[in-house]
């Protein structure tokens, strides 16, 4: 290896060659597929809409205010797309940072705290990790809490071995930032984590001189308050009911949207999301008798910290798999620590020949799935997804797992290094083979539908529809509301097909049209498409 890439940089003290490689990773085809709604939709058109209405405290989606997440994301958004223009990679790039800053704190705490070959073995698992990389290239708020909420605790431990008021307003001050970005949780998960880890430590009194920081308490106000404020004072208790009650206190309570699973969802998921560490994640769990006072305290941190959100993530209504990403930085960090405890070649091969095996019959597997949706627009996917998802695809699956066999077999290298080379392997596929696959599938009707919307020069009007990234790429705001004769709407076939003799179809994408309004029914449709039924329906 040259000697340039062996250069450090300064502060980070991180060799170049793997700033490139974490780099490479995060990175990796940011802007080769569309916007995925509703999520990245969603996101990006609230930021984009702050341009358009003048508005960078509350955020909108046509016309209801959307509560679901706090600022700070769609600040860093409004950033990027200020400077790079609303292009999908400039949505992406604050979850790409996240990403990129989430692997260097690992870095830097490993580094400090075990040793730098452990900590390179950290970063490196941290960026190949599937559900890792994956939320780093979605223009979503859950790679930077993920990164604010790994660097608070990391920061914890940090002031247990040396007490110091800097590292306390460190963590204020990142509390008060994940505040910003998600809301309690950023708060919860800490203290929690915390309190059992110092108080089983005999730290008593280090716990409760920084729980009662007041000039941290002041910055965590400081920073986090005057959003919040801000907002009470525009919105009133439709802020509280909306954001407090039910984005955070129902979806602990009730599983909203469908998203719920048992008590054992996050450890049948957890290996995947470690892809291909999975063999590795259950080969170290022998480590957590270390959690025992009077044993490894870094072990014991790093273990509570994992356990608390298992726990309460398991016992909350609404499961996600993206949750489990808030206990994963302890078991990279335990993995790079005992990487070599994982010597079969065999058990290594396991998940990601799963991975792999699965991506191979999915040509297969879609015709399946498509017998059992009901969904017109899921079934329309489905029936896309086939032009896509081909031989062709099964094809480069299998090649993509032979390879990350035949390294995990190959005895050049230790073990873990050949399950990062498959991480490689697998980043590559999923960039650039399965995530544009699935997102032609889904999101090229709604893009062409734009690029059709921008050619007509008039006003557009949401039908019943939740697809949020066609105002993105329409750059304008589509109120939603019934058409009057003449106008321009956009919804979907299935939903406008009651009353289609009264509508003039200009463009049709899979199951996504544009519609001119030509006569209006003997009985006015104003009953049965009323804003308030057609929020009732805007599903997509």
């Amino acid at each position: 290896m040259s000697a340039k890439l062996h250069y450090r940089l300064p502060g980070l003290q991180i060799p170049l060659w793997l700033l490139l490689v974490l780099v490479a990773f995060f990175f990796a085809n940011l802007n080769g597929y569309l916007l995925f709604d509703h999520d990245e939709g969603a996101f990006s058109e609230a930021t984009r809409g702050m341009f358009e209405r003048g508005d960078f405290i509350t955020t909108w989606l046509n016309d209801r205010v959307r509560f679901d997440k706090p600022i700070l994301i769609y600040w860093l958004q409004a950033a990027s797309i200020s400077v790079f223009g609303t292009e999908v990679w400039a949505f992406r790039l604050p979850s790409a940072l996240a990403g990129l800053g989430w692997s260097l704190a690992t870095f830097a705490f490993v580094r400090r705290y075990l040793d730098e070959k452990t900590a390179i073995a950290a970063a490196l698992m941290a960026a190949a990790s599937l559900g890792i990389n994956m939320i780093a290239h979605v223009a979503t708020a859950d790679a930077l809490l993920n990164a604010l909420l790994a660097t608070t605790l990391l920061l914890m431990y940090a002031y247990s071995r040396q007490a110091n008021n800097g590292l306390l307003v460190a963590i204020y001050a990142l509390m008060a930032l994940g505040v910003l970005t998600k809301g309690p949780v950023a708060v919860a998960i800490p203290l929690m984590v915390a309190a059992l880890f110092y108080l089983s430590q005999g730290l008593r009194a280090e716990f409760l001189r920084a729980v009662f920081f007041i000039p941290g308490w002041i910055l965590f106000v400081a920073i986090a308050a005057p959003w919040y404020v801000l907002e009470y004072q525009a919105q009133g208790q439709a802020f509280i009911d909306g954001f407090f009650l039910k984005h955070n206190v129902n979806r602990f309570n009730n599983a909203m949207e469908g998203h719920d699973g048992g008590f054992l969802f996050y450890p049948l998921v957890l290996p995947f999301v470690l892809a291909p560490f999975g063999a590795l994640l259950l080969r170290i769990v022998p480590s957590v008798r270390n959690i025992m006072p009077g044993k490894d305290p870094l072990d014991a941190f790093l273990w509570i910290w994992f356990l608390v959100v298992l726990i309460l993530f398991s016992l909350a209504s609404t499961k996600l798999p993206h949750y489990i990403l808030y206990g994963c930085t302890p078991l990279v960090i335990l993995m790079a620590r005992y990487r070599e405890w994982l010597q079969n070649r065999w058990f290594a091969l396991l998940f990601p020949a799963l991975l792999f095996g699965v991506m191979v019959a999915f040509p297969l597997l879609i015709p399946l799935a498509e017998q059992r949706l009901s969904n017109p627009i899921e079934i329309a996917v489905a029936q896309r997804a086939g032009h896509y998802i081909n031989q062709d695809f099964a094809t480069l699956a299998a090649l993509a797992g032979i390879v990350s066999i035949t390294l995990i077999l190959w005895r050049r290298f230790p073990l873990w290094k050949r399950l990062a080379l498959v991480g490689a392997v697998q980043t590559v596929f999923v960039w650039f083979v399965f995530v544009p696959a699935f997102s032609e599938a889904q999101q090229r009707p709604v893009w062409e539908a734009a690029q059709f919307a921008k050619t007509l020069n008039e006003p557009i009007y949401t039908q019943s529809i939740d697809m949020p990234s066609f105002n993105v790429y329409l750059n304008k705001v589509t109120h939603r509301r019934p058409l009057a004769i003449g106008e321009v709407g956009f919804g979907r076939e299935d939903r406008l097909a009651s009353d289609s003799e009264y509508y003039d179809v200009l463009f049709q994408s899979g199951p996504i049209q544009i519609v001119r309004r030509i006569a209006t029914p003997p009985e006015s449709t104003e009953t049965t498409n009323t804003p308030e039924t057609a929020e009732a329906k805007e599903k997509p």
